[in-house]
C-alpha cells in the first residue's frame, strides 16, 4: 500500500494526457537508445576482434583502418538489430510500469490498455520513420563501401566503389553467360571474366568460349582475348577479338546482380522494372522491395507484444512468464519473417504475401493479448 501510494504520488502531477503521454514516451525511448547503443558496441567489439588481423594484412594498412571499419559495419548492426532493440526497450518499460503498479494509476485514472501503449506506438512510428531513412541513405551505402574493400582485401586507398555487380548470369537464346563482374561507366559497361556456355536445342553445353573481358560501347558489344573450347574435341581455338553478336541490353547484367540490400529504392524499383520488361522472374527482389518497409515497420509491433508483459497484475504472479513469452513471441515473428522472406525469394509465396502476412499475423496477436487482458 505504501508503494501504492508512493507511485500515486509521483504521477499525482502527471495524470493529464500531455505529461503522461511524454512520460511514456521518453521511458520507452531512453531504454530503445541506452539498448541499442550497448548492443551494437558489444557486437561491432566482437567483429571488430574476429576481423582485425584481415584488416590489418591489407596493403598499405594502417590502424586507421580499423576505425573506417567500424564506420561501415556499425550502420548495417544499427538497421538490423533495431526492430529487436525495440521489442527489448518496450518489454523494460511496460514490465517496469507493471511492477510499480503505475500501470494501475493509470488504469484507475481511466486509461485503457491501448491508451497506455500509445505513445510508445507514436515514438515506434518515429523510429520506424528514422530507420527506413537511415537505412535508405546511409547503410545501403556502407554495405556497398564494404563489400568493395573486403573484395580487394582490405587494401589501403582504394577509390570510390565503382557502379559494379558481381557474378552476373542472363540467358541469351539457348546460352548461358557468366560474367564475373560488370562495372558501368555512363553509356559504357565492361564484363570482366565473360564466359558463354553455348547450347543446343536440347540445353546440352556442346561448347565454351571465354573472354577476358567484354565492353558494350555506341550501341556494340566487343569480346578481348577470345578463345574457344569444344566439348566434343577437347581442342581449344584462340580467336583473338570478337565483336560479339547479341541483343542482351547492358542494363540485364546490372540489374539481375544487384544486391538489394545495398542499393536504394528507387534503384531496387528500376531494376525490377527492367527485368518484367525482358520477362524475368522477380519474385527475389520483389520480395526484398516489400521488406525494405516491413523492416523498419516491425518496429511498430513491438509495443502491442510486449503489452502482454504490462497488463495483468504484478501481485498475482507470472510477471516473469509474461515476460519471457514476450520475448519467445518477438523472436518467433523475426524468424517467421525471415522464413516467409526465403520462400518469397524462391518463388514459392507471392512477394507481397511473403512480406505482409507474418506482420499482419502478429499484429492480430499482440492486438488480442491486449484484448484478453482488458476483459
Amino acid at each position: 500500500m505504501e508503494r501504492f501510494i508512493k507511485y500515486s504520488n509521483r504521477l499525482g502531477g502527471m495524470l493529464n494526457p500531455g505529461s503522461l503521454d511524454l512520460y511514456l514516451a521518453k521511458s520507452f525511448a531512453s531504454r530503445y537508445i541506452i539498448i541499442l547503443l550497448g548492443l551494437v558496441a558489444t557486437l561491432q567489439m566482437l567483429d571488430l576482434l574476429s576481423e582485425s588481423d584481415n584488416i590489418l594484412a591489407g596493403e598499405g594498412a594502417v590502424t586507421g583502418d580499423l576505425w573506417h571499419y567500424v564506420t561501415l559495419r556499425v550502420p548495417t548492426l544499427l538497421s538490423l538489430f533495431s526492430p529487436f532493440v525495440a521489442l527489448l526497450a518496450a518489454i523494460m518499460c511496460l514490465a517496469g510500469l507493471n511492477v510499480h503498479s503505475e500501470i494501475v494509476i493509470m488504469k484507475a485514472a481511466g486509461w485503457s490498455a491501448f491508451r497506455i501503449i500509445t505513445p510508445l506506438i507514436l515514438m515506434s512510428l518515429l523510429i520506424a520513420s528514422l530507420h527506413f531513412v537511415f537505412t535508405e541513405t546511409i547503410s545501403v551505402k556502407a554495405r556497398a563501401e564494404l563489400r568493395n574493400w573486403k573484395e580487394n582485401n582490405y587494401a589501403a586507398d582504394l577509390p570510390p566503389a565503382p557502379d559494379t555487380v558481381y557474378d552476373a548470369w542472363v540467358n541469351d537464346g539457348n546460352n548461358l553467360i557468366k560474367a564475373e563482374s560488370a562495372s558501368r561507366n555512363g553509356s559504357i559497361l565492361l564484363l570482366d571474366k565473360v564466359t558463354q556456355y553455348i547450347r543446343d536445342k536440347d540445353l546440352r553445353i556442346t561448347s565454351l568460349i571465354r573472354a577476358d573481358f567484354a565492353v558494350y560501347r555506341d550501341g556494340k558489344w566487343k569480346m578481348f582475348e577470345v578463345k574457344e573450347f569444344d566439348m566434343r574435341t577437347s581442342k581449344v581455338t584462340p580467336m583473338e577479338n570478337l565483336v560479339w553478336e547479341t541483343d542482351i541490353p547492358p542494363e540485364r547484367f546490372i540489374a539481375l546482380a544487384l544486391k538489394p540490400d545495398q542499393v536504394n529504392l528507387q534503384r531496387l524499383r528500376s531494376a525490377i522494372a527492367q527485368l518484367k520488361t525482358e520477362g524475368h522472374d522477380t519474385a527475389s527482389f520483389e520480395t526484398m522491395l516489400h521488406q525494405k518497409f516491413v523492416g523498419p515497420l516491425s518496429t511498430l509491433l513491438m509495443p502491442l507484444l510486449a503489452g502482454l508483459a504490462a497488463f495483468g497484475l504484478h501481485r498475482g504472479g507470472g510477471l516473469f512468464g509474461r515476460i519471457a513469452l514476450t520475448g519467445a513471441l518477438g523472436f518467433g515473428y523475426f524468424v517467421i519473417n525471415n522464413l516467409f522472406a526465403a520462400l518469397g525469394q524462391y518463388g514459392a509465396v507471392p512477394p507481397a504475401v511473403s512480406a505482409w502476412l507474418p506482420f499482419t499475423l502478429f499484429f492480430l496477436i499482440g492486438i488480442s493479448f491486449i484484448l484478453v487482458t482488458e476483459e
